[in-house]
């Protein structure tokens, strides 16, 4: 038996050449289809060059259909084990529900002029570590910094959410790791709204910039909003 490394799942139709010359192939059940490959071995190392070819083939069948996309690395024992997958009647239903969906990624981040902003609501904090640049009063300017952008972080990440959620059909609010970074969001757009919800950012970026960046990555498929392993939504 040979094992099936599974990319997605989509509707039946035609792999582009270059992905069908690297083995790329659909397994075809009624009207649904597993993005598959042979695999030789599991696990799949996660390397770099591993994790494009797995995003290339999503991303690329992506912009011509429906594509549920699996988590790297994901391998199935054998082409009975993708048939079941694919019949599952979750997958039916999600297939209905990202007909027309892509995902866009939306981080945004302060440039350090964000410190000299918020310079008006400590400064008596750093007065006090000048006249006195104790670790006290080093550690009370700092806390006083962290409280103020936390307060900024706060007040923009609830604006950019009044203005996009509304666009989105669903939204995932991430971590904004880091220390100058200010949100991390997943929105889940139809596909036809996605200039609209690219131009509302270009209004926020004109609004909040600077100190406030974004880097928007996308049109991509939904890979926020869906769970093949277990056939339902995350």
């Amino acid at each position: 038996m040979t094992a099936l490394y599974l990319y997605g799942i989509t509707r039946p139709g035609r792999v582009p050449r270059r992905l069908a010359d690297d083995g790329i192939a659909l397994l075809e059940v009624d009207d649904r289809a597993a993005i598959v490959s042979a695999v030789e071995a599991s696990p799949i190392e996660a390397t770099r060059r591993n994790l494009l070819a797995h995003a290339d083939v999503v991303e690329s069948l992506h912009e011509r259909a429906v594509v549920l996309p699996a988590r790297f690395g994901t391998v199935l024992a054998d082409q009975s084990v993708a048939v079941e997958l694919v019949s599952l009647p979750a997958v039916g239903l999600l297939l209905e529900r990202h007909a027309d969906t892509s995902e866009l990624t939306v981080k945004g981040s302060y440039t350090e002029e964000v410190v000299r902003e918020l310079a008006p609501g400590v400064v008596g904090y750093r007065d006090a570590y000048r006249l006195a640049p104790t670790l006290d009063n080093g550690l009370a300017l700092g806390e006083a910094v962290a409280e103020a952008l936390a307060a900024r972080r706060a007040r923009d990440a609830d604006r950019i959410l009044d203005e996009l959620r509304p666009l989105a059909l669903e939204v995932r609010v991430g971590d904004a790791d880091g220390e100058y970074a200010a949100v991390n969001l997943a929105l889940l757009v139809e596909r036809v709204r996605l200039q609209e919800v690219s131009d509302a950012i270009e209004v926020l970026a004109a609004e909040l910039s600077p100190p406030l960046r974004f880097k928007v990555v996308g049109p991509l498929p939904p890979y926020s909003f869906v769970d093949l392993e277990c056939g339902v939504t995350a």
